[in-house]
């Protein structure tokens, strides 16, 4: 799995979160991607920041980037037939992966571990880090789970109570911030959203626009959001059928309805 660092803010984001049409050239000429997961290691660590050219030619052996429905992947080419790619983690000692030649964004060219910086034909040189540091990350990785699954059973059970289920959503509610969601400027990414703190625009009437998106947060933490027009909130899967999702659906419903 891999996530891309944006080189002036240090910002991270899913390498899936772009647009497919743009994913591969901002890979290799605007984000840094980055390695977020052990499927590579030895070659490759939790961590590493990817250098990418394009993926052409393509050798077996190549590391090659291509996306997958739950984000964008670094696997090892291991053969080639036609269209379609056969890729394996280092790690894995499963069948090979099949991957179409249209998915495939670009293959590895250099890899920046620390400070130190190889090319991937002196990858050899790289020294990985100790096994034990594998074994921690993975084991506070799954700690991290099941404390955030522990979570959301909480406070799915204390949300759906009669009384605190009720209690608890008015208060949030009361807590929440709505922003406007508008379509980005940037005309490569014309399908994509992006946040704007603006004031919510407004008709002649001084009504909120029914056409715009709205996004709900409580503090830091997005709880959905609700689509003017229709009415409609989607919220984030732990809290739907809560108490909660009927409070802030009628809330907004009453604020920015049509």
């Amino acid at each position: 799995m891999i996530v891309t660092l944006t080189p002036r803010t240090a910002t991270r984001f899913a390498g899936s979160a772009l647009p497919e049409n743009c994913q591969g050239p901002a890979l290799q000429y605007l984000q840094i991607p980055r390695v977020a997961s052990w499927s590579m290691y030895p070659t490759l660590c939790k961590g590493d920041r990817l250098e990418l050219g394009p993926a052409d030619p393509l050798n077996v052996g190549d590391l090659v980037v291509f996306r997958r429905p739950f984000g964008l992947v670094c696997h090892r080419l291991v053969a080639r037939q036609e269209q379609v790619l056969l890729t394996q983690g280092d790690a894995s000692s499963g069948a090979p992966e099949p991957v179409l030649l249209r998915d495939v964004l670009g293959i590895v060219v250099a890899v920046v571990r620390g400070s130190t910086r190889v090319v991937t034909a002196d990858l050899a040189t790289l020294a990985p880090p100790p096994p034990w540091c594998r074994t921690i990350d993975q084991l506070s990785t799954t700690i991290l789970d099941r404390s955030r699954r522990g979570a959301h059973r909480f406070i799915r059970l204390a949300l759906q109570h009669s009384w605190v289920g009720g209690f608890l959503a008015d208060r949030m509610v009361r807590w929440t911030t709505v922003e406007r969601m508008t379509a980005s400027p940037v005309q490569s990414l014309s399908q994509a959203f992006a946040l704007n703190p603006a004031a919510l625009p407004l008709h002649p009437d001084d009504r909120p626009d029914p056409s715009a998106l709205l996004e709900i947060r409580l503090g830091s933490i997005w709880l959905g959001t609700f689509h003017q027009s229709a009415e409609r909130l989607d919220i984030r899967p732990v809290l739907a059928g809560t108490s909660l999702e009927f409070t802030l659906r009628e809330a907004l419903r009453h604020r920015y309805g049509s």
